[in-house]
């Protein structure tokens, strides 16, 4: 009786492997980018896909998902089959950020996404209005201390990266701040240039993209100086203690992608992030490359959203 159940168990094993989702020999890679084409991280999805190709041995297409902040694309990966030939270029503002600040997501931010590779990271730069009388990120921190009335500080939107990361300084330094979003950074520059804002947190690519503008650039929020940007020193630098922030970039597939399928994507990405073709682009971008594995990625995923739910619980946002 034991060995007729021991023959049993072993016939379930080979239907058990064949089970597991198997990667199409010849299949193209569908690389999703929740945002429209032409922005940054569009463009580095899109050198990508042109240098993991051959690495793979497959084409790797960009499909385009723009909408509700990334959501619309983040979620056509959690419901695609794991596979691994459809992956997500994953930011905070559909999973950890879109978690902290309440969203009501159609997928979990978390558990429905299996991290492949951090990819990289871009830093925010600290700015001030070019009237308000500061020279440096200690100056700005105390007059924004004392200040009778609120300063007026800019974000590009409710719940955004550059929102949350203001408001985790005015905490940590006790600011007399107040938020008054933006759709986007263009505005915002035309009211800090004209002293309508007193200060606000913005990507290194808006800051590069916008050469000529009035304002003030006090300081970044990498752990060292960015490249693209190296008389500008960090916050840490500046006399803020371990202030480090990063608008990062990620791959992730759907959950339950089988391991061996991870650990190739992971392979193949982190190498094309090393080729001549990436690497040259990296800091017209604004980012660094970071190469953090899946579990490395699942950790960072982790500490991100403790910190901006710590961060965003006491403002109490309203979304949907």
């Amino acid at each position: 009786m034991q060995r007729r159940a021991l023959l049993s168990l072993a016939a379930l094993v080979p239907q058990a492997a064949q089970a597991q989702p198997r990667w199409s020999p010849d299949a193209p890679v569908r690389l999703i980018v929740p945002f429209a084409p032409g922005g940054s991280q569009d463009v580095l999805g899109r050198l990508l896909a042109q240098a993991a190709g051959p690495i793979l041995g497959r084409t790797v297409v960009i499909e385009n998902r723009a909408g509700a902040g990334g959501v619309l694309g983040a979620e056509a990966v959690a419901r695609a089959a794991p596979d691994g030939l459809t992956i997500l270029l994953a930011t905070a503002g559909q999973l950890t950020i879109a978690k902290a600040i309440g969203r009501r997501l159609p997928y979990d931010a978390i558990a429905d996404f299996a991290p492949i590779l951090h990819l990289s990271d871009s830093p925010v730069a600290l700015l001030a209005a070019p009237q308000l009388d500061v020279a440096d990120v200690q100056d700005l921190l105390r007059r924004a201390r004392t200040a009778p009335q609120p300063l007026p500080y800019a974000s590009t939107g409710i719940g955004t990266n550059t929102h949350l990361i203001m408001e985790d300084l005015k905490a940590r330094e006790r600011l007399n701040i107040e938020h008054v979003p933006y759709r986007g950074a263009a505005a915002a520059f035309n009211d800090l240039a004209a002293g309508r804002i007193a200060l606000m947190f913005v990507s290194v690519p808006s800051v590069l993209a916008a050469s000529g503008a009035q304002f003030k650039v006090l300081a970044v929020t990498s752990r060292t100086r960015f490249p693209a940007t190296p008389d500008v020193p960090t916050l840490i630098e500046a006399g803020v203690p371990d202030f480090e922030a990063s608008i990062w970039t990620g791959i992730e597939a759907p959950a339950r992608t089988p391991a061996p399928i991870i650990a190739r994507l992971a392979e193949a990405f982190s190498e094309a992030m090393r080729t001549d073709l990436v690497r040259t682009r990296l800091d017209g971008l604004g980012v660094t490359p970071n190469g953090g594995d899946a579990a490395a990625f699942a950790a960072m995923l982790r500490e991100d959203l403790g910190r901006w739910t710590r961060v965003a619980t006491p403002l109490d946002i309203k979304l949907d």
